[in-house]
């Protein structure tokens, strides 16, 4: 995907989160001035409670169908919930931080004057990221007709505090291992610095086409992270109950005796970059990386 001049801008706040107010109406202002059309969605007009200040809102599908680009306003949980919500319309997002450092918003609030004549002129770089999609092959009970699209993981975990979550895992229809654990993670390259590392996994360049496999506090010392590429369909049938969440997010509980699979999405989350180099930037931000002793 080509980047283009921006014209039509669709905003996407973080939900019930009222002290953005001042922040959404700055970048509005600036917005105007430069002459490019806003879109907000319908649920940040209510929140903050703009009915006297004259602005549209709409449908999210309907916004990614008409604007060029979409600011999140939030943190990195807006982002992942925009990207899931703008799955299939190829319509890039700018994540716009209005809290604590994340990884994947580029933007911060002060930041916006400076970005807006770039974006008019279509100075940014557009990057796919490989997305991956969760649905239900057979359950004894659990009916879930849509299914779920992750942009940094899915968690397959146990049910409750106690006891263990236990998988047959199946690589293209093959079985090729059984884990008893408490939880396994399903991340892409994205995600590979979120959940992923805390659980011991290996940080992977974003842009990667791979899946990778971390088991959390598997009860065999043979169970290690592993990194597929992203041609394989797989499936876990869940040998005892279990829940499935997705980006942190979304949970279903399901029931022993499904089985779940998992594949890269067929269409990618297209984010907005605006810096050479910002991924390495950004790690050496959070891990204090290049620094002497």
């Amino acid at each position: 995907m080509k980047s283009k001049e921006v014209r039509k801008v669709g905003i996407i706040l973080r939900p019930h989160s009222t002290h953005i107010k001042p922040i959404f109406l700055d970048i509005k202002e600036k917005l105007d001035e430069a002459g490019i059309e806003i879109m907000l969605e319908h649920s940040g007009i209510k929140m903050l409670e703009l009915d006297s200040h004259n602005i549209q809102s709409y449908d999210i599908r309907y916004i990614c169908e008409e604007s060029d680009m979409l600011f999140s306003i939030g943190g990195d949980g807006t982002l992942l919930s925009v990207a899931r919500r703008a799955y299939g319309y190829n319509i890039s997002i700018l994540g716009i931080n209005s809290g604590r450092l994340g990884y994947l918003t580029v933007a911060t609030p002060n930041e916006i004057a400076d970005i807006i004549p770039r974006l008019k002129r279509g100075e940014y770089t557009i990057r796919n990221h490989l997305m991956l999609e969760g649905y239900v092959e057979e359950s004894p009970s659990l009916e879930m007709i849509q299914p779920l699209f992750a942009l940094n993981e899915f968690l397959l975990s146990r049910a409750g505090f106690s006891g263990m979550l236990e998988l047959e895992a199946y690589i293209d229809g093959m079985l090729f291992n059984y884990y008893r654990l408490d939880a396994l993670v399903v991340a892409t390259p994205t995600g590979s610095s979120a959940y992923n590392i805390s659980a011991g996994g290996s940080v992977v360049y974003p842009y990667c086409r791979n899946v990778l496999l971390t088991p959390i506090c598997a009860h065999s010392l043979s169970q290690r992270p592993l990194i597929l590429n992203d041609e394989f369909c797989i499936a876990f049938r869940f040998k005892t109950a279990g829940s499935l969440i997705c980006d942190g997010q979304q949970r279903i509980s399901v029931p022993q005796g499904s089985l779940i699979c998992i594949k890269v999405a067929k269409h990618s989350a297209v984010l907005t970059e605006l810096q050479p180099n910002f991924y390495f930037i950004r790690l050496r931000e959070k891990f204090g990386w290049g620094q002497y002793e």
